[in-house]
C-alpha cells in the first residue's frame, strides 16, 4: 500500500491548509488527525507513522530503560561525573561547543574504566529523562 499526504479541501480554511493521509491507490482517507487535519504534510506523515508503529517494541524499550535506570543507580560515580559536567557546561565554565552527548558518555565510561552492554545513546536518553543532564 502506498500512502500520501494531501491537502484536504473540507478541513482547510482560507488562512490555513490542513492535510490528511490517504491510500494513494484507492484515495481512501487513512488518517485525518481526529477530524482536524494536520498542519503540514510532514506532521501528517509523522502522525501516521506513530499511529501505525509496531507497538510490541514499546514494551522492549521500556524494559531496557528500566534496566539502564537500575544500572545508573549502581554506578553512582558515573552519574555524579556526568551530572557535574552537565552543571559546569550549564553555568558556562566550559566552552560554548561543549555538551553532554553520546561521545562524552563514551569517554567518561572509558576514563572510569566501566564496561557496559548499553549504548552511550541509550544511557544519554535515560539520563535526560531522569534529569541528570541540564
Amino acid at each position: 500500500m502506498s500512502i500520501k499526504a494531501v491537502k484536504s479541501p473540507s478541513l482547510s480554511k482560507p488562512d490555513q491548509d490542513r492535510f490528511v493521509i490517504i491510500n494513494a491507490d484507492t484515495g481512501e482517507i487513512l488518517d485525518d488527525c481526529q477530524g482536524y487535519g494536520y498542519k503540514t504534510k510532514q506532521k501528517a506523515h509523522i502522525g501516521y507513522a506513530h499511529k501505525t508503529r509496531d507497538k510490541s517494541k514499546d514494551k522492549e524499550k521500556e524494559i531496557r530503560r528500566r534496566e539502564i535506570k537500575a544500572w545508573l543507580k549502581k554506578h553512582k560515580n558515573f552519574t555524579d561525573t556526568i551530572e557535574q559536567f552537565s552543571f559546569e557546561i550549564a553555568k558556562g565554565s566550559w566552552g560554548e561547543d561543549d555538551k553532554v552527548d553520546a561521545k562524552m558518555i563514551k569517554d567518561v565510561l572509558r576514563n572510569l574504566e566501566i564496561e557496559t552492554e548499553y549504548k552511550p545513546s541509550e544511557i544519554l536518553y535515560v539520563m535526560n529523562c531522569l534529569g541528570y543532564i541540564w
